[in-house]
């Protein structure tokens, strides 16, 4: 593989497979590694959750267990559910009809509080979609339908949001462009550099609509949402990097952008 100048040089060391002549790069120390990941399968069942409608009720429609349902939408507490909320069904293939009155009803509880966990039995941190620290903005309006973490053995180090193609995709925060062009894998994809250590980025595009190097300012388009790259559908792939480290972006993001 050829040598490249800086900002070329930080996409292909994006890539899951390092080449030497970037490993030294201040580029490639900024943006860590983008490893290769299994794109996760778009077909879904969300769920709108109409009024009157409790977790209770409509887990028991799909047949899952509250716990499953508050697990796939990382809701702490079941009591918060309000109408209009759009929730994610996992293993659902279509969208069932939600009972009003079909049995008694337990009171529905918040995740008990453990004082002193044993360490290898403490479970990962849970934060409710739109309740992160704020500092970055929703690049689109769309449906969380994979998160953070792993696709079976593969690791996913962001969030694909479901969204038209040809939806604006807006700069999460007012940064500088690092690169903007095409990726194997990832399509066409827009890497950013914000203040305070942070990187984000945006794949799967259908068209860029900045340049490598240009800066950016706060909820500026930066992109389209398409399909290049390996992917089932038209969607967002949005990652954030801490010093270089992947990071769930959902811990970032504040409150969801109105319809």
């Amino acid at each position: 593989m050829k040598s490249f100048s800086p900002a070329p040089c930080l996409a292909v060391a994006l890539v899951s497979l390092l080449v030497s002549a970037c490993a030294t790069t201040e580029a490639t120390t900024k943006a860590g590694t983008l490893a290769t990941y299994a794109e996760p399968d778009q077909r879904m069942v969300t769920h709108p959750v109409a009024k009157g409608q409790t977790l209770y009720r409509i887990a028991r429609a799909y047949g899952l267990t509250v716990e499953e349902l508050m697990d796939a939408n990382r809701i702490d507490d079941p009591r918060e559910l309000k109408a209009g909320e759009l929730l994610y069904v996992p293993g659902a293939r279509e969208r069932k009809t939600v009972a009003e009155f079909d049995a008694p009803e337990p009171e529905p509880a918040a995740r008990p509080v453990v004082s002193n966990p044993e360490p290898e039995k403490k479970q990962p941190r849970l934060v409710r979609v739109g309740k992160g620290s704020g500092a970055l903005q929703w690049p689109l309006r769309g449906v969380l339908y994979a998160r953070f973490g792993k696709k079976g053995k593969e690791p996913h180090d962001g969030v694909d949001l479901a969204a038209p193609a040809g939806q604006p995709v807006k700069v999460a925060a007012p940064g500088t462009v690092l690169f903007a062009g095409d990726q194997k894998g990832y399509g066409l994809i827009v890497i950013v550099e914000h203040d305070g250590g942070l990187i984000t980025l945006y794949a799967h595009n259908r068209d860029l609509r900045v340049k490598t190097g240009q800066k950016v300012r706060e909820g500026q388009v930066v992109a389209t949402v398409g399909d290049s790259g390996r992917t089932s559908g038209p969607h967002l792939h949005f990652e954030v990097r801490k010093d270089g480290v992947p990071v769930d972006p959902l811990d970032f993001l504040g409150p969801v952008p109105p319809a």
